[in-house]
């Protein structure tokens, strides 16, 4: 009975954000599977380790790192040599990547981006999580 209290506790109570995406067919089950993973992660508290990657088509893929909020996304460009992957990390809310670059494998891509993404967490588990009064 207990547990059920739990579960009816209202999104906003448990951390959650209601977020409407509108996304080609195809990739609305892969959307809301993410939605779960993420939902039961926020439940069981940071894992310490990386999120899977997501295929979101034939040519790109993203990691959202449910701790920070912060996105990792690699793009195959189909292009020749060092600059075929290109890959970024955003965190929520801003509009602009904090790191990017190219691979020419879509291993050392991802490791690039994950490798920046961990970071970005660092510094942003270093600021304040509200700015002071006196800024």
């Amino acid at each position: 009975m207990r547990e059920r209290r739990h579960e009816s506790r209202s999104a906003k109570a448990r951390g959650l954000h209601k977020v409407t995406l509108y996304v080609p067919d195809g990739c609305a089950g892969i959307l809301r599977q993410f939605a779960r993973e993420l939902c039961a992660r926020q439940a069981n508290g940071p894992t310490g380790t990386m999120p899977n990657w997501r295929k979101l088509s034939l040519s790109a893929e993203l990691m959202i790192d449910p701790d920070c909020g912060a996105r990792c996304a690699v793009r195959d460009t189909r292009g020749d040599g060092a600059s075929r992957y290109q890959w970024s990390v955003m965190p929520l809310g801003m509009p602009d990547p904090v790191a990017e670059g190219c691979a020419a494998d879509r291993a050392e891509a991802r490791s690039l981006a994950e490798a920046a993404l961990r970071n970005f967490f660092k510094d942003w588990r270093g600021q304040p999580s509200h700015p002071s009064s006196d800024d």
